[in-house]
């Protein structure tokens, strides 16, 4: 057998060399796994990294309770997987180095000695090479203790490699396979270091790899524009990606091999649009929809529960949950932001019955099976957030996504891998927890478990198709010379390495006893090696793809752009900027270039006063109106026949509501139940405050939890305490005045002229013969103000008019919640209020603007009569009034009510108006 051995070979989908008999190309966990099939050692778990972190933690713990001022106490406090990871790490990297962790000897450095003790509690089953003793923890087998038995027995067991190839220099290969092929050689095998490729001819490219080779004087040289060097500059790499697709489906005959250092599908989706073969890349983003519910599972165990997550969880693609109960569930959620409330359990009801009726006619609905989908996640004991979680809970819900995930993989006849990944990691997290020694888990504990296991992995979206083009992610994957590379990004993309692990002390102890530790000076003498091999493996041609931001973050061009400023004298002759293309000649004498053909910019249009629609009575015979489509008729009818009439409604955002909405909505739910309450206008201020602290204790988390959350009590205090002031004004209000509830959120219904009129009152008073309507806000105490002093209050004037005996006008005010302030006309009903207008009693100011309200009504009859739609904003109001005199729709104006000239505020038909700045 012959093996091909690089560092980069690992991760590469395919190699550019041909799969031949007998030959294999291998990384480091490759040839380790040919090793152990040749030397019979098969059968060891992989991916069990997980397992090994949480079991090293075991360990750290146990260490402590002997040695409670260990070195690593404080960080493992702090963060045990962390401190667990890193230890394991530097633990394994000794192993690896040879040292056996023996603590007898003199001038044993201090951390040394600590990880020496560490490894006296380890037992790591290796095919039973030692015994378990009683005080030992079991250790799963990792790269470091599979790859030192192979060292071990590779003189008592026969392989039969003869032959390896090593694309790194033997002298930059980390120690550990140094000392690996020194033993193969030692038992006969060919061990040799492939030759770098020959630099021929005297080309720009040519120039630039004599430069990189070691030992070469550098010199400047004006670059001769051969095209075998070209730079391709960019904004974005997705503008590079669809020029570098455009450019290979212009120039059918150029095949270039592509590096591409990072492992995403911009590339491939641009050359799959342009009609080109699919790569087959394979994608690894820990922002893929599928993985989150790996995040999201445990947000179901905490109370107070996130909303937030919850909300992300039903907006899933793929969960388990039914899809119409989720969004059912987001909608609710978007309003009251909680568990359990009445609005919830009226949503349950609703949905389960419209399902139950379905089922009867369609047998691949089941009930049963949805019921238990929403009663495992949302009807199951929760955990405060300062409380510690059963273990098997925990466990129960990871087992739940590993099986659900894994059937709804199969059902989908294996196509979507994202759901086997699901699986996979949900299976891991399952089998990390079923190792710990703890019963129980705190929030941050459980939190850092998940993101122990929680990593990208690979997934391939489209197949590799005939004819796609070679590529591999590593620079150090290139087993022969290419004719033309592609390098895309060329920006960097290399981990950075500021300092040794390990002590000046602790380094002289190991290398006395013969152990050479691998130095940040030799990890980088490999990294300049590696950065180097796509160019030298050119042969004729390298384009860089060089673009300033990546996955829309800013990035740094690769350290080889530094090397190719010092080769040339201008490297804007060979360089392309595909954003401002000026200059092309380098790249035209070479290519067929795409054509950048600028779009002629298009003047937008201009509001016009009217839509004009044929029989548009005939199409509007629709009898039912509420106040605020009343209010779009009156003043921006453009926007009631688009709302009301037509249906035209932007859909909903699933998203929890912003605070001065959420505020707004929790305080009419208490003053709701606060005001059905029993005399309440008896109570006194601590019978009032008592009862919104009980309440509030139940109400937050079924339509409130964001309030719950960390760092909100601030606001949640803040609001309670407004509550209860606002809550204490009202109710002595109506003490001092006479006045007890009729009934809150009262429906009400009537007429208004020919059609019939429907609302709901927020709070209906009385006082013997006399009733009043309070309109309840959250804020906007000026606003409302100005409403009733501009005689503008039409909403309060069309809720006493149905209210009650016709002849008779009940009262109207607006209480203020955030100011605890009553706002009325006058103070015939609330003595205390600052009134507005003292002299007009409210029942003729009330006849004044019902008179005015029913002379614009008919006005805007007549428009829409002759088929016409005011489009009522800034830019028309000149021209509106010439626009009636034309269609003798001129009016009474006096009679009317006073025209808007400002644009609809929140207005969603902003494009269809042309009103667009």
């Amino acid at each position: 057998m012959t093996i091909y051995f690089g560092l980069g070979l690992d991760n590469d989908v395919q190699t550019f060399k041909k799969v031949q008999a007998g030959v294999r190309y291998a990384g480091a966990n490759r040839v380790l796994a040919i090793l152990e099939t040749q030397m019979g050692f098969q059968g060891y778990p992989s991916g069990n990294e997980h397992l090994r972190i949480e079991q090293y933690r075991q360990v750290l713990t146990t260490h402590l309770e002997t040695y409670p001022e260990s070195f690593y106490r404080n960080s493992f406090l702090a963060d045990q997987m962390a401190t667990a990871t890193e230890m394991l790490s530097r633990r394994d990297e000794l192993l690896l180095s040879g040292w056996d962790f023996e603590c007898e000897e003199k001038d044993l450095p201090k951390r040394l000695e600590v990880l020496g003790q560490l490894e006296q509690l380890i037992f790591v089953d290796l095919f039973n090479e030692t015994i378990k003793l009683d005080n030992q923890i079991t250790l799963s087998p990792g790269f470091s203790d599979r790859f030192c038995q192979i060292l071990r027995h590779i003189e008592k067991r026969k392989n039969n490699i003869t032959q390896i190839y090593t694309l790194e220099p033997f002298h930059i290969l980390p120690n550990h396979f140094q000392r690996l092929f020194k033993l193969l050689k030692q038992e006969g095998t060919v061990v040799e270091s492939i030759k770098q490729p020959k630099i021929e001819g005297d080309s720009d490219l040519a120039h630039f790899q004599t430069l990189l080779l070691p030992n070469n004087p550098r010199s400047k040289k004006t670059l001769k524009q051969d095209g075998s060097l070209l730079l391709l500059q960019c904004k974005r790499e997705t503008d590079g990606a669809d020029y570098i697709a455009k450019l290979l489906q212009k120039n059918p005959s150029w095949k270039p091999h592509i590096l591409m250092t990072e492992k995403n599908r911009t590339l491939d989706t641009a050359l799959i649009q342009e009609g080109l073969p699919s790569m087959g890349i394979l994608s690894a983003s820990l922002a893929r929809p599928m993985l989150q519910i790996i995040k999201l599972a445990p947000t179901f165990l905490w109370n107070p529960v996130d909303p937030f997550k919850l909300m992300e969880f039903v907006n899933l693609k793929v969960k388990p949950l039914e899809e119409e109960l989720a969004n059912r569930i987001a909608q609710q959620l978007a309003q009251a932001p909680g568990i359990g409330g009445e609005g919830w359990a009226i949503m349950l009801k609703n949905y389960f019955d419209e399902v139950e009726a379905k089922a009867q006619n369609d047998n691949y609905i089941n009930i049963g099976e949805i019921r238990k989908q929403y009663n495992f996640w949302f009807r199951r004991d929760r955990y405060s957030t300062s409380q510690r979680v059963p273990i098997e809970e925990v466990i129960e819900i990871y087992n739940y996504l590993k099986e659900w995930s894994f059937e709804a993989f199969e059902e989908s006849g294996n196509r979507s891998q994202s759901l086997l990944v699901l699986s996979e990691q949900a299976k891991r997290i399952e089998e990390l927890l079923n190792t710990l020694p703890e019963q129980s888990l705190s929030y941050l504990e459980l939190e850092r478990i998940i993101r122990t296991i929680y990593e990208p992995s690979p997934v391939a979206f489209r197949a590799q198709e005939v004819g796609f083009y070679p590529f591999v992610h590593h620079p150090a994957a290139f087993l022969e010379q290419v004719d033309e590379l592609v390098w895309w990004n060329f920006s960097q993309s290399e981990p950075n390495h500021f300092f040794s692990r390990w002590y000046k002390k602790e380094r002289a102890y190991l290398e006395h006893l013969g152990i050479t530790l691998e130095t940040p000076k030799e990890e980088n003498a490999r990294l300049i090696w590696q950065r180097s091999q796509p160019i030298l493996h050119a042969k004729k041609q390298v384009i860089l793809l060089m673009p300033e931001q990546v996955e829309g973050k800013k990035v740094h061009l690769h350290p080889l752009y530094s090397d190719l400023q010092a080769a040339f004298n201008d490297l804007a002759a060979i360089t392309l900027n595909i954003d401002e293309p000026k200059e092309q000649a380098a790249f035209e004498k070479h290519f067929q270039l795409p054509k950048f053909e600028p779009l002629d910019a298009q003047q937008l249009g201009y509001p016009k006063p009217f839509f004009q629609i044929q029989n548009l009575n005939e199409y509007l015979k629709i009898s039912q109106e509420t106040y605020t489509s009343l209010d779009s008729l009156f003043y921006y009818p453009y926007q009631w026949i688009l709302r009301y009439k037509t249906r035209l409604k932007k859909s909903s955002i699933l998203s929890v509501v912003k605070d001065n909405t959420l505020l707004g909505n929790l305080a009419h739910r208490f003053f709701e139940r606060l005001l059905k309450q029993e005399n309440v206008t008896n109570w006194n201020k601590e019978q009032v405050e008592d009862w919104i602290d009980e309440q509030a204790k139940k109400m937050f988390g079924q339509e409130g939890a964001v309030l719950l959350m960390y760092g909100r009590e601030p606001d949640k205090i803040n609001f309670l305490n407004r509550l209860k002031y606002a809550s204490w004004s009202l109710v002595s209000c109506l003490h001092n005045n006479g006045w007890q509830v009729k009934d809150t959120e009262m429906n009400l219904e009537g007429q208004f002229e020919d059609t019939d009129l429907k609302a709901k009152a927020d709070l209906v008073l009385q006082r013997g013969d006399e009733l009043a309507v309070v309109d309840l806000k959250w804020r906007g105490l000026r606003y409302r103000e100005g409403l009733i002093k501009n005689q503008e209050d039409l909403q309060l004037v069309l809720y006493s008019k149905l209210i009650g005996n016709p002849e008779i006008w009940a009262h109207t005010s607006y209480f203020i919640i955030e100011k605890g302030r009553m706002i009325a006309r006058n103070n015939q009903a609330f003595q205390e209020v600052q009134s507005i207008d003292t002299e007009t009693a409210h029942s003729d100011m009330h006849d004044l603007i019902l008179s005015r309200m029913n002379a614009t009504y008919h006005w805007r009859k007549q428009q829409i009569e002759k088929g016409l739609i005011e489009v009522r904003c800034e830019q028309t109001v000149s021209t509106l009034q010439e626009a009636f005199e034309v269609h003798g729709l001129e009016g009474e104006h006096m009679d009317l009510l006073e025209m808007k000239s400002q644009d609809a505020p929140f207005d969603d038909y902003r494009v269809l108006i042309n009103l667009i700045y």
